[in-house]
């Protein structure tokens, strides 16, 4: 046996006497909160309650009372709640008001979430990643550094990496609950690519993470509107993903989301212009939905499908949405005429839910059960914004053509554009009834400028000069809004005046929709977005494409793109009420990556291309070209 030394005994009589001191309980109490965990308390207390202003006044009182470096831990808190509470100048201020050299790494770390979280909501993501880089792999801003970057990649339209950061996110999350709601966003991130990418991207096998996300879904696409047979095939997925994070709880809420949503109405009334200027594309529209409503797999419901000819009175659009309610339509797809959207969007509350096929922008005007789907270009010249700008671009020249509709399409994407940070050195209207558009051409290029600095030399000098027009060489790209047919022409008077060496940007409408090797030989170069339908050859749908060509050929080129309308109009109906939320944030159609926003619109994602050899090739998204990138 050996005896305590004196030391150790000193120490045991201590903790004894501690113990009596402290009353009757058994066990020692654990020490008080210090004051800065009360403080965090209390400002925790005020945000529950929305009360950011008051939470950052507790932390900039303590900073004010404090030295550093607890002074600066105080300050970025405050910045912190200020910015929670929508407070950006505020936050901004103390910000700068930091010196980054006197801060030290912990703090560095929280100045940068907190700037990066300011540059994210000013609609800046590439500046999120360029401040969260490189990740710490631990500590308390590790978590915030991967659901910034994450959000910011999911802005920019890169879901891949998106999904990388959330799935390395998952692991620094403690809490049940917030490592669900990570998961729900890496569902939502890997939902934003299409099927061709989940296809060329899975490439790593089993058990890997990333890939067990695009197998589940790709296996909830197969089985969109059949729960119960994916409930089936999950047990398969789970052995081949032993211990996947989406195992458990959130393959719970999957299935019981699918089950709520996806059941179409007994009866659907189309309430389209079958007659008039407008009934080409009506009757498309008509014959797309009917290919679909065909095209349904066996065990699905099919709704009734009652047809309405809304003709070109506006007005009449009333009339006949409550004969067809009357009827018994548990939803209405039309009408297509913009004005008779407006009627059905100014009426008071609508029984029966509208998806109306184009779109009314006014902000003053909305209806709960009025959602808006089209083939909008103002989202397409914005989407040429954001790639042009991905792409590394910050000057553009404009030109489109003059009358309401270039004026609406070149302001979208004069609006996205400068909110990405872009310059717009010049914008040029030019007349799309004439086929010599070198005027508008050289006022866009400068080339006049330089005609003027020639004949001004002549006369100074007063000899004769050899001249060679130069352009402007400040222009990184032109967004050319043009048909095919004005493109063919504009497209090589850009090469005559000196700029074929320019990128130039277009929409869809630059594009029939069908090959057209001999006639497009003219737009070489010219890079554009348009839908799947028109631009894939290996989509599910071919054979849908391939049914629309042999009964309906005469129509089928010139109303291409609204057959697609059709057809998302009538698979996308079950799904409108939960669009944009939860399981359903997104609907990869054959017009596009579907999101809807909260004035109730529906956004369409388009693919790229570029034209070669007279032929439009597609190009790689943006998932697709940063797939190898190193994953910090």
């Amino acid at each position: 046996m050996h005896l305590p030394r004196p030391a150790s005994l000193l120490v045991l009589f201590t903790s004894l006497l501690i113990l009596l001191l402290s009353g009757c309980s058994t066990a020692v109490r654990p020490p008080p909160p210090s004051l800065d965990a009360k403080l965090q308390q209390q400002a925790h207390a005020l945000e529950s309650q929305g009360n950011y202003q008051g939470a950052a006044a507790l932390y900039l009182d303590a900073a004010a009372h404090a030295n550093t470096p607890r002074k600066e831990d105080f300050l970025l808190y405050a910045v912190a709640s200020l910015i929670r509470g929508g407070d950006h100048v505020r936050a901004t201020e103390l910000l700068d008001g930091l010196t980054p050299a006197r801060l030290t790494n912990l703090q560095l770390q929280h100045h940068d979430v907190n700037r990066a979280r300011l540059a994210l909501n000013d609609g800046h993501p590439d500046r999120v990643l360029e401040l969260l880089q490189p990740v710490p792999a631990s500590g308390p801003h590790a978590a915030d550094y991967r659901h910034l970057r994450a959000e910011a990649y999911r802005v920019n339209g890169d879901y891949f990496n998106s999904a990388r950061e959330r799935i390395a996110m998952n692991d620094l999350l403690v809490d049940p609950q917030l490592r669900l709601e990570n998961q729900f966003g890496t569902w939502e991130a890997v939902s934003g690519l299409s099927d061709a990418e989940l296809q060329h991207l899975r490439t790593t096998p089993p058990p890997d993470v990333l890939s067990g996300w695009m197998e589940l879904v790709e296996l909830t696409r197969l089985y969109l509107q059949q729960p119960d047979a994916l409930a089936e095939v999950i047990p398969h997925w789970q052995m081949r993903y032993p211990g996947h994070p989406a195992s458990g709880p959130f393959i719970d809420e999957l299935l019981g989301s699918m089950r709520l949503a996806g059941q179409p109405p007994a009866q659907i009334a189309l309430l389209l212009p079958l007659s008039g200027p407008l009934a080409g594309a009506g009757t498309a529209i008509r014959d797309g939905v009917l290919a679909a409503y065909y095209d349904t797999s066996q065990g699905i419901p099919r709704p009734q499908i009652h047809i309405y000819d809304v003709g070109t009175d506006p007005l009449a659009v009333l009339e006949t949405y409550q004969q067809a309610v009357a009827a018994g339509a548990g939803y209405i797809i039309g009408p297509l005429r913009k004005e008779a959207v407006q009627v059905l969007l100014q009426q008071g509350p609508l029984p029966v839910p509208v998806l109306a096929l184009n779109r009314v922008d006014m902000e003053d005007l909305s209806n709960p059960a009025l959602y808006q789907f089209g083939l909008a270009p103002e989202d397409e010249a914005r989407e040429v914004a954001r790639r042009a700008w991905h792409e590394g671009h910050t000057r553009a020249v404009a030109m489109a053509p003059e009358g309401s509709w270039g004026s609406r399409v070149f302001a979208a994407f004069s609006e996205e554009w400068t909110r990405q940070g872009g310059e717009l050195l010049v914008q040029q209207f030019y007349n799309s009834q004439e086929t010599d558009h070198g005027q508008a051409i050289s006022s866009a290029l400068k080339l006049d400028a330089s005609k003027t600095r020639h004949q001004r030399l002549v006369r100074q000098l007063g000899q004769n000069l050899e001249y060679e027009p130069r352009r402007r060489q400040d222009i990184d790209f032109i967004f050319l809004l043009a048909t095919p047919k004005q493109a063919r022409s504009i497209r090589p008077q850009l090469s005559f005046y000196r700029a074929s060496r320019v990128p130039v940007f277009s929409t869809s409408h630059v594009y029939t929709g069908r090959p057209d090797q001999g006639r497009d030989h003219d737009l070489n170069g010219i890079i554009f977005c348009d839908m799947p339908w028109t631009l894939e050859d290996s989509g599910k749908w071919q054979h849908l494409k391939q049914t629309i060509s042999e009964h309906w050929r005469a129509n089928s080129d010139r109303y291409n793109r609204f057959y697609a309308l059709g057809i998302d109009a009538f698979r996308i109906t079950p799904y409108l009420q939960q669009l944009g939320s939860g399981m359903f944030s997104s609907y990869h159609g054959v017009t596009g990556n579907l999101t809807l926003d909260t004035q109730q619109q529906i956004h369409r994602t388009l693919r790229w291309a570029r034209f070669h050899q007279g032929l439009p090739q597609l190009l790689e998204s943006r998932a697709e070209a940063t797939a190898g990138n190193t994953f910090p």
